[in-house]
């Protein structure tokens, strides 16, 4: 038996898997960046009492402070150990191992094109990356409802919004910038975001009439919309030829906006009219069984930290 994780800020899901098929999952909390060692993290999140495991393959969005020490623990469960990122284990199992381009866009955003090359575009975490991201997102919607509730601009929904979540927003930063799992609450809030931005094929309305899109919102929802379809059109890179046709799939939640994902498929058509977009065939646990049983080299094996005893 292999064990297959996906570990990301969000939430860490373990599967215990059988030649490439999940057949177990456990759901635990996601990792945080304000949490102290990351390798201890995760080891407390996988714990023990599997068993005698084949390879234990990680896919993770966490940048880890000693991946070393992460493989030796965990040989001690395991013949083998593969420690690579989410984008690579979702790329896995949304092409089976095949040519494309993933999107995986959630708390965090990044994008890995598989062809003639490998190209990885964004993923460069929350303090300057994740594009259009939900933290991106969240972070943009918090700041139109500060500028509101301090007087720099009009209070909207936007503003009105945050308070009915966060509560007090004069007491908020200091709430938020102590709590540990603050970069997974700011980005839940691209929720509140992208409902007020409403469906792109409604007009904006005035904003007295909070019934209506929130034009702040919405602006907010196309800049992502664009920065999504940017990041994918240049992982396209990897292939070669400019006018062949590019799989392109996407994993995590904020695409399953349907006003979002309006926007970044129409954008990515402008960007990218090759880009034939496809649902992934499985997501990044499916993608880190997959890896757990390959035996030979792979087309990531670049983007994969190996050891075994």
């Amino acid at each position: 038996m292999d064990l297959a994780i996906d570990g990301g800020q969000t939430g860490l899901r373990i599967g215990l898997a059988e030649s490439g098929r999940i057949r177990e999952i456990r759901e635990l909390p996601g990792l945080s960046y304000a949490e102290g060692s990351p390798v201890e993290a995760v080891l407390e999140r996988i714990g023990t009492g599997w068993g005698p495991l084949g390879t234990v393959c990680l896919g993770l969005t966490t940048i880890l402070d000693d991946p070393g020490k992460l493989a030796g623990r965990l040989l001690s469960m395991a013949r083998r150990v593969l420690i690579t990122t989410d984008v690579v284990t979702s790329h896995a199992g949304a092409f089976a191992g095949g040519e494309g381009v993933v999107l995986a866009a959630g708390t965090g955003a990044i994008a890995l094109g598989v062809g003639d090359g490998v190209r990885q575009v964004d993923g460069w975490g929350y303090l300057y990356g994740d594009a259009g991201s939900g933290f991106w997102i969240g972070r943009r919607g918090l700041d139109a409802a500060f500028r509101g509730f301090d007087g720099r601009a009009e209070p909207g929904p936007l503003t009105e919004r945050a308070q009915a979540v966060f509560g007090d927003l004069a007491g908020l930063p200091g709430r938020l910038y102590l709590a540990p799992d603050a970069v997974a609450r700011i980005a839940r809030f691209a929720v509140h975001v992208l409902e007020l931005a409403g469906d792109p094929g409604r007009a904006v309305e005035p904003v007295g009439d909070r019934s209506r899109p929130d034009p702040t919102a919405r602006a907010i929802a196309e800049e992502a919309a664009r920065e999504l379809a940017g990041t994918v059109a240049a992982a396209a890179r990897c292939f070669a030829k400019e006018e062949a046709a590019v799989p392109v799939a996407w994993t995590g939640r904020l695409l399953r906006d349907p006003g979002l994902r309006a926007g970044f498929e129409a954008e990515l058509a402008r960007l990218l009219p090759q880009a034939t977009l496809r649902p992934p065939a499985g997501d990044s646990l499916a993608g880190a069984a997959l890896l757990a049983a390959s035996t030979g080299p792979s087309r990531y094996q670049s983007m994969i930290r190996t050891a075994e005893r």
